[in-house]
C-alpha cells in the first residue's frame, strides 16, 4: 500500500475521530441523562481508577510499534516488521494480564482507600479486562501506522465506538430497568440481597458498572477487527517473515521497551490528574459539606442529602464539563500520531530539517483547529451544556463555571500533546515525562489549595488543569525547539494570530447566540452562532497570512 503523507494520514484519523466522537456522544449524552450525577460520578471513579493503569499498560505501545516498525523500513529493514509485531504482541500481552489482575484485586481498596467511593466497585472491577484488550488492540495499531497506514487504527476506533453505544446503552438501560420492574430478579443477579442492599440503593452503582461492562465488549470487539484484519493481510505481504536470530529478537525488545516505558511513565503522570481529581475534589467537597454547608443549599433544595453531594457534583463535572473538554483533544491528537512516523523515520535518517518540518507541522495544525474549539467552549459553555444535556439543568448549574475554565485549557492540551508525539519519535521519550511529572504536581497544589476554597469549589479543579496545561505547553515547546528542530520563535508569533483570530472567534459566538437566544431555540441559536464564529475565524486567518504556501506544504509533505 503506497504510503499516506501527513495531512492525508491526519484527515483519515481525524474522520474517524470525528466519527468516534460522534458516537461517543451519543453515548455519554443519553447515559448521563439516565444515570444523572449520581451514577456518573460512580462511572467516572471507576475511570479514574482504571485510566492510570491503563495508561501504564496500553499508551505508548501505538508510538513504539510505530516507532521501530518505520525506522526498521527507513533502514530497509523490511522483514523486521513481522518480528516487531510478533515480539510487541507477547511481550505487551503479559503486561495486559497484569494490568487487568492489578485491577481487579485492587477494586475495593482503591475504591475504598482512595476515592471513599465503595458503591464504584462494581463498575471498576468491569473495566478491568479492557487493559488485555487495549494492550494487544494497540500493538496491531501501531505496527500499521508504522507503515503509515492509518485506516486499520481508523476503522478498528470506529468499531469500539458503535459496540460502545450498543453494548453500553443496552446493558445500563436493561440494569436499570429491572431494578426498577423486576427488583426480585435484580437483587437475585447482583446478589445485593443478601448484604441487605434494596434494588433502588444498588441500581444506580450497577447501572454504571453495566454501561462499563459495554465499553469492555467495545474493546475486544476492536480486536477481534483487528486480528481478522492481520491474518487477511498476512497472505499478501510481501516482505520475508523468517525466524530473526535471537539476538536480533533481544534488540527489538530494547528498542520497544525504551520507547514504551518512559511514555508509559509520562502517560500515568498525566493520567494522574484525573486521579487527583478523584482524590482531591471528593475530599475537599466532603470537608465543604462539613464546613461551609451554605454552599450546597440548591442542591439540598433539590433532594440531594450531604452525604452524596460530594459524588453528585464529581459526576456532574466529570460527565458532562470534562466530556466536553475531552472532545477536542481526541481529534487533534491524530496530527501527532499521523505525524509519528515520519518524523521517526526522518530521526532514522538523521535528516534535522524534515524532523524540523515534521514538528511545525504537528504543532501547527494541532493550534489551527484547537484555538478556536476551545475558545469557542469557553464562550459558550452554558449553551453548549443545555443543547447536550438540556435534562440536567441541576448538573449543569453545578459544572458551567468549571467548563468555562476547562475550554480556556483545550489549546495547551492539544499543542502538548502534538509536541510531546515528536519528541516521542525523535527517541527523547525521557522529556514528555519529567515535563507532565512537574505538570502533575502543579495540578496537585492547585486542586488542593483551589478546590478547598468555597468560592471555587469544582472550579478549583478546573483552574489547576489549565495551569497545568499551559506550564506542559510551554515547556513542550522550549524542549521541542531544542530537540526537534522546532522554529519557537516562529510558532510564537504565529501562536500570537491564531490565539487573536480565536478570540474574535470566541466573542463573535458570544454576541451572536446573546441576540439569537432572545427568539430563536437553544439548539438553532447554538449551532449558528458556532456556525458564525467558524466563519469569522477562517476569514481572519485568512487576512492574518497565519496560512501561507510554505505552512501548506509542510502540512501536506
Amino acid at each position: 500500500m503506497k504510503k499516506q503523507g501527513f495531512l492525508y494520514g491526519s484527515a483519515v484519523l481525524i474522520a474517524s475521530a470525528v466519527i468516534v466522537k460522534i458516537i461517543g456522544a451519543l453515548f455519554r449524552i443519553p447515559l448521563a441523562n439516565m444515570l444523572g450525577g449520581t451514577g456518573m460520578g460512580y462511572f467516572s471513579a471507576a475511570y479514574g481508577i482504571f485510566m492510570p493503569v491503563y495508561a501504564v499498560s496500553v499508551t505508548g505501545l501505538p508510538a513504539a510499534a510505530a516507532r521501530s516498525v518505520s525506522a526498521a523500513a527507513a533502514r530497509g529493514r523490511a522483514g523486521e516488521t513481522e518480528a516487531v509485531k510478533r515480539t510487541a504482541l507477547s511481550l505487551f500481552g503479559l503486561v495486559g494480564l497484569a494490568g487487568t489482575a492489578v485491577i481487579l484485586l485492587g477494586a475495593y481498596p482503591l475504591c475504598r482507600f482512595v476515592s471513599g467511593d465503595v458503591p464504584a466497585v462494581p463498575a471498576v472491577m468491569a473495566i478491568a479486562p479492557s487493559v488485555l484488550a487495549g494492550c494487544l488492540v494497540s500493538v496491531y495499531r501501531g505496527c500499521a501506522e508504522g507503515m503509515r497506514n492509518m485506516y486499520p487504527t481508523a476503522v478498528s476506533q470506529v468499531i469500539e465506538a458503535a459496540a460502545k453505544l450498543i453494548f453500553g446503552l443496552a446493558l445500563c438501560g436493561m440494569c436499570l430497568w429491572t431494578a426498577e420492574n423486576n427488583p426480585e430478579l435484580f437483587l437475585r443477579i447482583t446478589g445485593c440481597g443478601r448484604l441487605g442492599i434494596s434494588a433502588s440503593e444498588a441500581a444506580l452503582p450497577y447501572g454504571a458498572a453495566a454501561a462499563v461492562l459495554g465499553i469492555t465488549l467495545s474493546s475486544f470487539a476492536g480486536l477481534v477487527y483487528m486480528i481478522t484484519r492481520d491474518r487477511r493481510e498476512g497472505v499478501r505481504k510481501t516482505y520475508s517473515s523468517d525466524r530473526l536470530p535471537h539476538r536480533n529478537i533481544v534488540r527489538i525488545r530494547k528498542e520497544l521497551l525504551r520507547t514504551a516505558v518512559p511514555a508509559a511513565v509520562g502517560a500515568l503522570v498525566i493520567n494522574l490528574t484525573s486521579l487527583i481529581d478523584l482524590v482531591t475534589v471528593m475530599r475537599s467537597l466532603k470537608t465543604l459539606t462539613k464546613t461551609s454547608p451554605w454552599i450546597f443549599s440548591d442542591l439540598l433544595g433539590a433532594g440531594i442529602p450531604y452525604s452524596d453531594m460530594p459524588n453528585f457534583i464529581y459526576g456532574s463535572f466529570t460527565g458532562l464539563a470534562v466530556t466536553v473538554f475531552n472532545l477536542v483533544p481526541s481529534v487533534t491528537n491524530m496530527f501527532g500520531k499521523s505525524m509519528l512516523p515520519a518524523a521517526a523515520a526522518a530521526k532514522a535518517e538523521g535528516d534535522i530539517k524534515k524532523l524540523g518540518d515534521c514538528s511545525g507541522g504537528a504543532v501547527l495544525a494541532a493550534a489551527l483547529a484547537s484555538v478556536p474549539a476551545g475558545l469557542g467552549i469557553s464562550a459558550l459553555a452554558e449553551p453548549v451544556l443545555r443543547t447536550l444535556f438540556g435534562g440536567r439543568e441541576l448538573e449543569i448549574s453545578v459544572c458551567v463555571n468549571a467548563m468555562t475554565v476547562l475550554g480556556a485549557a483545550v489549546p495547551f492540551v492539544c499543542i502538548s500533546s502534538a509536541a510531546f508525539a515528536v519528541l516521542q519519535a525523535a527517541d527523547r521519550a525521557d522529556i514528555p515525562v519529567k515535563i507532565m511529572t512537574a505538570g502533575a504536581a502543579v495540578k496537585l497544589a492547585g486542586n488542593l489549595i483551589l478546590t478547598a476554597d468555597p468560592r471555587l469549589g469544582v472550579t478549583g479543579a478546573a483552574i489547576a488543569t489549565l495551569l497545568c496545561y499551559i506550564f506542559i505547553c510551554f515547556c513542550s515547546l522550549i524542549m521541542l525547539s531544542k530537540h526537534g528542530g522546532f522554529d519557537g520563535k516562529g510558532f510564537f508569533y504565529a501562536l500570537l494570530k491564531i490565539f487573536s483570530c480565536g478570540l474574535l472567534c470566541g466573542a463573535s459566538a458570544f454576541l451572536s447566540y446573546s441576540r439569537l437566544s432572545e427568539h430563536g431555540n437553544i439548539f438553532i441559536s447554538t449551532a449558528v452562532s458556532c456556525g458564525i464564529g467558524a466563519i469569522i475565524y477562517i476569514i481572519s486567518t485568512y487576512f492574518s497570512g497565519i496560512i501561507t504556501k510554505s505552512t501548506l506544504k509542510m502540512l501536506i509533505s
